[in-house]
């Protein structure tokens, strides 16, 4: 039987029923699906009476390739890079103003907490508290020369107070300068090791301005800024992949240790902190690039399918699916619900279950009903 020649003949009443009336390219679409319609109720038709349909059906049947729908884990990323930061790490500079006298570090040196870095020139307080001591030591031996006269109950009550008073006053006073004295010693705030040494010696140096940067070395972490839009979707806690590319690691575990709760109103963007563990921690340098994954989705036993696959119409998204209707494969429409997608795959939530053969090439080709051959 030459059905072709039929749905040609059927093609071209139709045509001519609708007058030329309607759109050329939807019209050609409906014919098509009814052509493709016609096609599979032929070929069941011919396959019941015996006719010669097998042998053509082969002919005109489609090719395309399946994919069997199997539950899998689906998991969403959120792409974002970030870079290497340390709680320790510092350029420390004076506590006063003054001239650089001396410099006791350099370049790769451990030092400890507290530990003199730097000098400043201080000899007018120094010159103030030699001074001071000279009061102190005559303030002492009056108050020490009254209290044992005091004690004979020789003078009055009013010079042993006097004399007592005299003498503590002094030694606040001396202790005051002293730490006073201090601010001309840069000091390590932490222990670690020196980094740079920017300052010279006979250079002045005053608060904020760098004498030394220290880095401790421990306690490194990455911080990554992140669009305001993911604000309700990111939380402390929640799994990550870090790459480093200089070090030559990927894909290093970790977890969000800290989520700020303030949107920079110049980027719209809020900063999250994840740490390491293990050597790569020990080998990050202050603002290496790091590339950060945050998990922000994740689902068991999801259905899923290649993003590519999926198309749409004015009103829904669906793919084709293989069914079998008697002896034959056709192509059958199925309407899909979709959600997360990541990395060229998309979850349907609704339309598919499990082996399903969805059409994953040849799809283009393919119209509702028509004969297909994997």
């Amino acid at each position: 039987m030459k059905h072709t020649t039929s749905a040609a003949l059927l093609a071209l009443a139709l045509l001519a029923a609708c007058g030329g009336k309607q759109d050329p390219a939807a019209e050609l679409a409906k014919l098509k699906q009814e052509q493709a319609s016609n096609q599979a109720k032929i070929a069941d038709l011919e396959a019941k009476v015996g006719g010669d349909k097998p042998a053509n059906a082969a002919a005109n049947a489609v090719p395309v390739a399946v994919i069997n729908v199997q539950p899998e884990n689906f998991q969403s990323y959120l792409e974002v890079q970030g870079r290497a930061d340390f709680d320790q790490n510092a350029n420390v500079s004076a506590r006063a103003a003054g001239t650089i006298t001396s410099i006791r570090v350099q370049r790769g040196d451990r030092v400890g907490k507290g530990q003199i870095l730097a000098t400043l020139d201080a000899a007018v307080l120094e010159a103030g508290i030699a001074e001071l001591r000279t009061r102190l030591d005559l303030a002492k031996v009056i108050y020490e020369k009254q209290d044992r006269l005091w004690q004979q109950q020789i003078g009055t009550e009013v010079q042993y107070l006097q004399a007592k008073n005299n003498y503590d006053a002094l030694r606040r006073n001396l202790a005051t300068q002293q730490q006073q004295r201090d601010l001309y010693n840069v000091r390590a705030p932490f222990g670690g090791t020196v980094d740079d040494v920017p300052a010279k010696e006979g250079e002045l140096a005053s608060p904020g301005v760098p004498v030394v940067r220290l880095l401790s070395g421990s306690s490194g972490k990455i911080v990554a800024d992140i669009s305001e839009a993911y604000a309700n979707s990111i939380k402390a806690g929640d799994k990550a992949l870090v790459s480093i590319p200089d070090l030559g690691a990927e894909n290093l575990t970790s977890t969000v240790r800290t989520v700020s709760r303030i949107i920079n109103p110049t980027s719209r963007t809020f900063t999250v902190e994840l740490r390491l563990n293990g050597k790569e921690s020990a080998q990050l340098r202050p603002n290496m690039v790091v590339a950060v994954r945050i998990q922000n989705y994740a689902r068991p036993n999801a259905t899923v399918v290649p993003v590519d696959i999926v198309q749409k119409d004015e009103e829904n998204s669906y793919v084709f699916v293989v069914e079998q209707k008697g002896n034959q494969k056709v192509a059958a429409k199925r309407v899909i619900q979709t959600g997360a997608t990541y990395n060229g795959k998309v979850e349907v939530t609704k339309g598919l279950a499990a082996n399903d053969q969805v059409i994953s090439a040849g799809y283009q080709n393919v119209n509702e009903g028509q004969v297909v051959t994997l």
